[in-house]
């Protein structure tokens, strides 16, 4: 008897906790039924075509997550069952109708795919967004610079170039505390009695020839000197110009006028300052930043197409140029000339060719 009643126990338990985890599947969605397969028809029959279970829709849905402005692939999507009722407008039944077009909002994984979030053409992406920001890559910023047309090769920079950053700076001596160039200003506060003392630009004290001890000044404010290097480099050209706010059709061609024979037509008019938005790291867009801040001359020099490796240059120098070329000091001799040439033929126009910030032509 008692080994019966501990079999009924036993199968008791054993059905409790069979039960127990059925209702555990059953409210994770493990014992819900899966959608029937496409039958297949027997060779020599029509198919039959494949029909969703009731009350449940097929929709195209994100494998992945697809970010704003990327192409669609095949792994980036797939169908799902979605319950009819709560399908939403505009949602794609089939893959291909996702195929290659372009996200115009950051789409979630396992989230429908509606017709809406899709564009063929980045221009369509104006409410979500600029188009520019399509065609910068994962980790770079754009960044605008004011060029002109010395400083951009003479207008040659297209789309698609890339560029090396040349920057020219003038450096000064300063008061390490005072922030200020040198020389200072020296003024008495307790002379010793019975001496004089002179305020002024404080200067420094020389012995001559003739053992006099004098106080030498500067004569005129302390002399600049100039730097030049190559920073940035490899830099991508996004644009030339402004970036237009909608698309306008191109002005009508106008004839061109017959021209005297040997006369060459006037080249197009532009302006003498164009912006260049430049693809950078966003370390470079501080330093390109910062010089045009502090007023550095700033050129761009067009690299090979073929040519993408980084480079080390010298910095450039007064003293860098005599050494490297063997520039010999002049001698200080009992003549010279003044004024030049130019200056003296009346009417003469010279263009400045350096400088490299845009150089207008100047009349002498």
């Amino acid at each position: 008897m008692r080994s019966g009643r501990t079999l009924v126990l036993v199968g008791l338990v054993v059905l409790l906790g069979a039960v127990a985890v059925g209702v555990i599947l059953w409210r994770r969605g493990a014992l819900q039924p899966t959608p029937e397969a496409p039958p297949i028809a027997p060779e020599g029959e029509e198919a039959v075509p494949y029909a969703p279970p009731e009350g449940m829709r097929e929709v195209v849905v994100a494998a992945q997550d697809v970010p704003r402005g990327s192409r669609v692939t095949s792994d980036a999507v797939q169908t799902a069952q979605w319950p009819e009722t709560s399908v939403p407008d505009g949602a794609l039944a089939d893959v291909e109708s996702a195929l290659g077009r372009i996200a115009r909002v950051d789409i979630v994984r396992d989230m429908p795919v509606l017709d809406g979030m899709l564009t063929d053409a980045p221009g369509d992406l104006s409410t979500m967004g600029s188009d520019a920001a399509l065609q910068i890559p994962s980790g770079k910023v754009a960044y605008v610079l004011p060029v002109s047309r010395y400083s951009s090769v003479a207008w040659a920079l297209q789309p698609g170039d890339h560029v090396d950053v040349i920057i020219s700076l003038l450096v000064v001596d300063l008061d390490e505390e005072f922030q200020t160039p040198l020389p200072n200003n020296a003024s008495c506060v307790q002379p010793p009695e019975g001496e004089g003392c002179q305020s002024g630009v404080l200067g420094r004290l020389e012995v001559l020839p003739n053992s006099w001890v004098v106080n030498l000044r500067p004569n005129g404010n302390q002399q600049p000197r100039l730097v030049t290097q190559l920073t940035v480099q490899d830099a991508t050209v996004l644009r030339v110009g402004d970036w237009p706010s909608e698309v306008e059709a191109p002005p009508p061609e106008e004839e061109a006028q017959p021209t005297e024979e040997g006369e060459q037509p006037s080249p197009s008019s532009r302006a003498s300052v164009e912006p260049l938005t430049v693809i950078v790291t966003p370390q470079d867009a501080m330093v390109l930043k910062y010089a045009g801040e502090v007023g550095a001359n700033i050129d761009l020099v067009l690299r090979s197409a073929s040519d993408t490796g980084q480079i080390t240059t010298d910095s450039v120098t007064l003293q860098y140029l005599f050494e490297r070329f063997n520039i010999e000091l002049p001698p200080k001799l009992p003549y010279g000339y003044t004024p030049s040439l130019k200056a003296l033929q009346p009417g003469t126009t010279s263009e400045v060719t350096s400088g490299g910030g845009g150089g207008e032509a100047v009349e002498e």
